[in-house]
């Protein structure tokens, strides 16, 4: 499925297509709760999705999709390497 097939869904199957069929790779923390980040493949390439909850009806919710490695940079802080 491509990206833009992907935002054409309701918001309810972009979700449960990211659950099924993404690939869980980490999640952050903001102010209205936990952030996680799936990726999507696409042919050669993929996207991203983050899922989240919404603060005022307390149900999982798409955030956004993407396929820039710029909203990465949210999830950098919570990589640990191993000290050699």
């Amino acid at each position: 499925m491509t990206i833009d097939t992907f935002r054409l869904l309701a918001p309810l199957g972009q979700m449960t297509h990211a659950l099924v069929r993404g690939t869980y790779l980490a999640s952050r923390w903001q102010e209205e709760g936990r952030v996680m980040l799936y990726y999507l493949p696409d042919g050669p390439s993929g996207f991203f999705v983050e899922i989240g909850q919404d603060a005022h009806q307390g149900r999982a919710v798409v955030v956004r999709s993407f396929t820039s490695a710029e909203p990465l940079e949210d999830y950098v802080y919570g990589v640990r390497l191993p000290e050699w």
